[in-house]
């Protein structure tokens, strides 16, 4: 898969090319994108800044940086506080500002700055590099046992690949909406989601599904599952329970 996206990066790259950005892991199916490689492509081309989206990857996985020019993070991801967020820049010289003013933050957004909610994040993130390691090993098990769990019941289908980001996992269930099983499972207190929130209004296909060649019936019956630093294997024995329940509602329509 990396040599695949790797070259089919190469023969889009150009001198022409001024931004390449890519996600280090997909919030919907946990997908990992091969970085490292990605960013020895981008650096034969001088005048493309190849920017990464660490939001989903931070605190989970292991990552590499090397010849990339700018990372974003988002601190509720990690247990900081919800609204903060973090842009780490090579040269900073080379972002152009988009609030003006006092000039604070480097000079590309000014306003006052929010000490408190700065010094939590930085709190949040030592803490969430510390237990990385630990945390990954920990939720892949729990990945693991709810994979081969799912892989019993015909009609239930696992979308995210085994050698993803184990903190998030993606199913199908064709011929059922995704939005009646939130509804199921929120009526036990298992909150799930049919998608990332930040796309959650959105009335369409999933494009990252659609782009994997799933049918609109897999996609629309698709459901994501997301683990953190506060999910327990009693968690996981709980939807279980709560799984054979419904499961046994939905079944006969399952295609």
């Amino acid at each position: 898969m990396a040599r695949l996206i790797c070259n089919i990066l190469t023969i889009l790259m150009s001198d022409k090319v001024g931004l390449v950005t890519c996600m280090y892991v997909n919030n919907v199916t946990g997908q990992i994108q091969p970085i490292p490689q990605m960013a020895e492509v981008i650096k034969n081309y001088p005048k493309a800044h190849f920017h990464v989206d660490a939001v989903q990857a931070f605190g989970k996985i292991s990552m590499d940086f090397n010849n990339v020019d700018s990372v974003s993070l988002s601190g509720h991801k990690f247990n900081g506080l919800k609204g903060q967020g973090v842009l780490l820049v090579n040269h900073i010289q080379n972002i152009e500002p988009i609030i003006q003013g006092g000039g604070q933050e480097y000079g590309v957004r000014s306003g006052t700055v929010n000490l408190p909610n700065d010094i939590a994040m930085v709190k949040a993130m030592k803490m969430a590099s510390e237990r990385r390691d630990a945390l990954y090993h920990f939720v892949s098990d729990l990945n693991v046992n709810l994979r081969q769990f799912l892989s019993q019941y015909q009609g239930v289908y696992i979308n995210s690949s085994a050698s993803g980001s184990p903190f998030v996992l993606n199913i199908s269930f064709p011929g059922v909406k995704g939005e009646v099983l939130v509804n199921a499972f929120s009526k036990y207190d298992i909150m799930i989601s049919t998608t990332s929130a930040c796309s959650s209004k959105r009335n369409k296909l999933n494009e990252v599904l659609a782009a994997m060649g799933l049918s609109d019936k897999s996609i629309e019956g698709s459901i994501r599952l997301s683990f953190g630093a506060t999910t327990t294997k009693e968690d996981i024995a709980r939807f279980k329970e709560i799984f054979i329940i419904i499961y046994e509602e939905i079944k006969e329509l399952l295609k």
